[in-house]
């Protein structure tokens, strides 16, 4: 029986890679398209086509079967991890509303959202009045609902990069809990989107029922339909795993295992 391996797509801020491992941890084989379809439309923005993600992602698994002389029936499945921080806007049917906000965009909310004054008193309290609304400025989801809220209203699904690439793999709206990096409604402790009462929710434009179905890493979430394979060339049914954002996997590959270890990047 043939060895068998596992493909890693690695979509970062300049190039999107796919990767092939053994089940050892080893680097077998890769290739490597560069990403140049980004735009400013203002100063300090920074934006790109959702569609553009997905175009060039098939570049890299289709050169990467031109050039591998690894079998694809060998690939025991396929697994995303992405830049942090960029934001989709998906309606009902699935299709996009704008271009992505790319992680490292300028811009930044005007208005503040009103939090209820048990919450403003409390960070006034403890002297996180600032932190909050550095928090609230920030967050590309508060600047569309001011600036356009004519497609916030339209917006089922806000989505990071990872959880658009997983629902374009899968049909599933499905991200992984170690891709949630961004200024959206998560908590770290429970490792669950926040509580109905926590802050979050009146701080930011975002509602329960746009954020997707939250799952760990190694969790199967699809198999490659029949589109998929014709687009990426990987094999029909082979299994679509949840993965971490870009900094996490970095900071698991460089050994960093356990609480005495650090990782500076």
């Amino acid at each position: 029986m043939s060895e068998r391996h596992l493909l890693a797509i690695d979509y970062g801020t300049q190039s999107v890679r796919a990767l092939l491992f053994d089940l050892r941890g080893q680097l077998v084989d890769k290739s490597q398209v560069m990403v140049t379809s980004y735009t400013t439309p203002q100063h300090g923005w920074k934006e790109n086509e959702p569609e553009a993600f997905w175009t060039s992602l098939c570049e890299a698994c289709q050169t990467l079967w031109r050039t591998t002389q690894v079998p694809k029936d060998t690939v025991a499945g396929v697994v995303i991890t992405t830049q942090r921080g960029t934001v989709i806007n998906l309606d009902k049917n699935g299709a996009s509303l704008r271009p992505a906000i790319i992680w490292m965009d300028q811009r930044r909310a005007a208005g503040l959202p009103q939090l209820s004054l048990f919450w403003r008193s409390l960070f006034k309290i403890i002297g996180m009045g600032d932190t909050i609304r550095y928090f609230c400025h920030e967050a590309e989801c508060n600047w569309i609902a001011q600036n356009q809220p004519d497609i916030w209203a339209r917006t089922d699904k806000f989505l990071l990069l990872s959880g658009y690439l997983n629902y374009r793999f899968t049909g599933r709206f499905v991200d992984a809990i170690g891709s949630q990096v961004a200024y959206i409604p998560f908590e770290q402790k429970t490792q669950k989107w926040a509580g109905k009462g926590d802050w979050k929710w009146q701080a930011l434009a975002v509602k329960p029922r746009m954020l997707p179905e939250l799952v760990a890493a190694g969790t199967t979430i699809g198999a490659v339909d029949a589109a998929v394979a014709e687009a990426t060339g990987i094999l029909l049914g082979t299994p679509v795993i949840a993965g971490a954002a870009d900094k996490a996997c970095e900071v698991l590959g460089a050994g960093c295992l356990t609480p005495d270890v650090a990782c500076l990047s």
